[in-house]
């Protein structure tokens, strides 16, 4: 008789019968634990309740995987590079030339640049010859 023959008919003779699993199950730390000293927390979604072990491993990567993420150096410096350029591009500003000579020489004096105003003669409404006709009839 084979394997299956026997679980059959013992499920014939005991309906409660459950075929044992011929694979161990992987078995974590944490289902040693008692239920009691587990970090469990309680999740709702769409009306079910489900529980979800805190304390859970994720899974391990492996070494091609870990290298398929990680970025090599070169590939970092040439992706800096590249958004350095279209920093460079995109702040580009057109400067007067008297604007950025002034900046220098403030630069270089430590102090504000005053703007010096050009001197421009006082116009008055009197001519030389009205000053010189007041003149001789004040003096007279």
């Amino acid at each position: 008789m084979s394997a299956s023959l026997v679980r059959r008919g013992l499920q014939i003779v005991d309906p409660q019968y459950d075929k044992p699993n011929k694979r161990k199950k992987k078995s974590d730390v944490f289902t040693l634990a008692p239920q009691n000293n587990k970090l469990i927390k309680k999740v709702r979604k769409q009306g079910k309740e489900f529980k979800i072990n805190l304390l859970s491993t994720e899974k391990k990567l492996t070494v091609t995987e870990a290298r398929k993420n990680n970025k090599s150096k070169e590939k970092l410096l040439e992706e800096n590079l590249r958004k350095l350029k279209r920093i460079k591009k995109a702040s580009r500003v057109q400067l007067d030339k008297n604007l950025v000579k002034q900046i220098i020489d403030r630069a270089v004096n430590k102090r504000p640049i005053r703007k010096i105003k050009p001197k421009t003669e006082k116009k008055t409404a009197f001519t030389e010859e009205d000053f010189k006709k007041f003149e001789e009839e004040y003096l007279n």
